[in-house]
């Protein structure tokens, strides 16, 4: 339920069009989730290798990681078995609470990032954010 506010969450902030997360449940197995905003472009089956290769990625990592441009990206191309990616943008991130990972998410936006550091630190804000206050729809520490 967390992670998948959590990704609901950050596609709202990031003006993302679909996302994935994968995270530990209570039982200790592995859980993946993933939607798209409506209205917006669900490339979430087209996208999916090169998006479970992010989510792999940031958790062998524990690092945030993002491709501005999928376009321009061979990696991408190569996960996609030689296809052109669309046009966009993907980045990861861990899941942590008090400096443990519990899971990952990762988001796709239909169009290419200026700017990659703003939205990278944004997103990785968003995936240290106090489980607490998920349920009162706002930051912690904003009244």
């Amino acid at each position: 339920m967390a992670a998948n506010l959590l990704l609901g969450r950050a596609l709202q902030m990031l003006d993302a069009a679909g996302g994935l997360v994968v995270f530990w449940d209570a039982d200790g197995r592995w859980n993946k989730d993933s939607f798209a905003l409506p209205g917006r472009p669900d490339r979430l089956e087209e996208l999916g290798p090169v998006l479970e290769a992010l989510l792999e990625w940031t958790l062998y990592t524990e690092k945030p990681v993002m491709i501005d441009d999928l376009r321009r990206s061979r990696w991408s191309r190569h996960l996609l078995h030689g296809a052109d990616p669309p046009v966009g943008a993907a980045a990861a991130t861990p899941l942590a609470q008090r400096g443990a990972i519990w899971g990952a998410v990762a988001v796709y936006r239909a169009e290419p990032i200026a700017v990659p550091m703003a939205l990278l630190g944004q997103l990785a804000e968003l995936a240290t954010e106090p489980l607490s206050s998920l349920g009162s729809g706002r930051p912690e520490g904003i009244s």
